[in-house]
């Protein structure tokens, strides 16, 4: 069995190890993926697309009664323990735990829908999940028609223009408890493609492989000005729906980001700001929050 990382929140149930006797009884084809380590505890091949999408299928199935999990081909594959951990923190944010009145909004959801049906799942919220790829919120209806109690609880829709993020989605008279968004990180194609090749040298891969584990769609992966411009755009477009968002929180995996980001809002004289740091393992990353009344 496989040790997990520490430091998860304290009410992450993947604090614990991985039963994966019990997780490939749920799932029989992560079975062939279990490697022992040197000290014979089980694991997986975490650089393997299928070995990793089988394990986090099979945690859906067993932690949150979700049937049928999968995502588009090619699209990103969420670790459940890392975006449980984002859902956890959001409710401390909040000051609340499991209520049905509270409706958050999923920024960029993505075919995974994994947001929502955590949230949804560990503390009863309601969501409105928004993309602008249509594909991405086909295939999440798809997976709201295979689990019907999801039904009345995820509102998806689309953000049919990519220059904005609340514009078009938030309707009058709506009230958003909190907002979550995992932002795109990359400046442009030509971006992922050098990080990925500076990565693979660093691992001693051919020299200009662009090969990689990390997978996603384009509009998952890049935003023109990379995360800051588009976490930018998201205080921005904040400031205008004052009066219909309680919470806005985001993923900053940069935290050179931090500083000029947080000088926006500080600027505009927001109330209160706040940067939470959220560890899985070794990784470590930032939610930066933020109340405007």
């Amino acid at each position: 069995m496989e040790k997990n990382s520490k430091n998860l929140h304290p009410r992450n149930k993947f604090n614990t190890e991985y039963d994966f006797k019990k997780l490939s009884r749920q799932v029989p084809s992560l079975k062939k993926h279990i490697v022992l380590t040197p000290d014979e505890r089980q694991t997986i091949p975490f650089r393997d697309h299928e070995a990793v999408f089988l394990l986090n299928k099979a945690l859906l199935e067993t932690g949150f009664a979700i049937k049928n999990w999968s995502i588009l081909e090619k699209s990103l594959c969420p670790s459940i323990p890392g975006r449980l951990n984002y859902i956890h923190h959001l409710a401390d944010l909040l000051g609340v735990q499991k209520n049905k009145d509270i409706t958050i909004l999923d920024i960029g959801t993505g075919s995974s829908l994994i947001y929502p049906i955590l949230g949804h799942q560990e503390y009863d919220w309601k969501f409105i999940a928004t993309d602008t790829h249509i594909p991405s919120l086909q295939h999440a209806h798809g997976l709201i028609t295979k689990n019907s109690f999801l039904k009345k609880a995820i509102d998806l829709r689309h953000q049919e223009d990519t220059a904005h993020i609340f514009k078009g989605i938030i309707k009058p008279g709506e009230y958003i408890h909190g907002v979550m968004c995992n932002p795109p990180f990359f400046k442009s194609r030509d971006d992922y493609r050098q990080t990925i090749i500076r990565k693979n040298q660093k691992l001693h891969k051919e020299e200009e492989s662009t090969s990689s584990n990390f997978l996603g769609l384009s509009n998952e992966l890049w935003y023109p000005g990379g995360e800051k411009k588009f976490i930018s755009q998201m205080i921005y477009e904040s400031f205008d729906f004052r009066d219909q968002i309680g919470l806005c929180s985001v993923l900053v995996s940069d935290k050179d980001n931090i500083k000029p980001l947080k000088a926006i809002l500080e600027y505009h004289k927001t109330p209160e700001v706040k940067v939470t740091q959220m560890t899985q393992g070794n990784k470590i990353s930032r939610i930066l929050s933020w109340r405007l009344k």
